[in-house]
């Protein structure tokens, strides 16, 4: 899935822009999902709780079709090498971090539609619906098992991008390595 090849130190500005909103994306899911499970687990079902369902739902599954934009380029473009002098054990562990952050931006969301299609309950946004998971049924004893998957590693995924981003705060500040520059937007 990784290519050391590459034709630039920078990733390519679509990939750049995928990383950032999605980003930004995980960082409204999650408590969006810690609220609205909140609520409905104490058995508020209002306008509010509705709206964080449907805008969870329409985000989460926005993320889904952004990774795969994401996986696409990365096969397509390769990632840029590390800047010289980059410790080789850095770069092996990133690579790895980095295929169970993938692992992790595809399952939440994949299991979330997986959910609410066996609940079903596939209305997001202003009435639009999702499309049905394939080769999932209706059953609501399954859909509260996927989601209480979709819940725990929703979480460690949270849990995931914020040692991320303390290992790019601890590259830039501690070792000062520019590694940060490569998916940092332009200007």
């Amino acid at each position: 899935m990784e290519s050391e090849e590459t034709m630039s130190q920078a990733y390519s500005p679509a990939q750049r822009a995928l990383h950032w909103a999605i980003a930004a994306a995980v960082v409204v899911l999650v408590p969006v999902g810690l609220a609205m499970t909140a609520r409905g687990n104490a058995g508020v079902w209002d306008g509010v709780t509705n709206a964080l369902y449907s805008w969870h739902k329409a985000i989460g599954f926005t993320v889904l079709l952004a990774m795969a934009a994401r996986i696409v380029l990365r096969l397509r473009l390769g990632v840029p090498a590390y800047p010289q002098g980059f410790p080789p054990r850095f770069a092996s562990f990133a690579r790895w971090f980095h295929r169970l952050l993938y692992a992790l931006l595809v399952a939440v969301p994949l299991l979330g539609w997986a959910g609410v299609t066996a609940f079903p309950a596939l209305v997001t946004v202003g009435g639009m619906h999702l499309p049905p998971m394939p080769f999932v049924p209706v059953d609501q004893a399954l859909s509260k098992k996927l989601f209480a998957v979709h819940g725990t590693l929703a979480l460690a995924l949270a849990a995931l991008a914020l040692v991320h981003v303390a290992g790019q705060v601890a590259h830039v500040l501690l070792w000062r390595h520019p590694v940060v520059a490569r998916m940092w937007p332009r200007g």
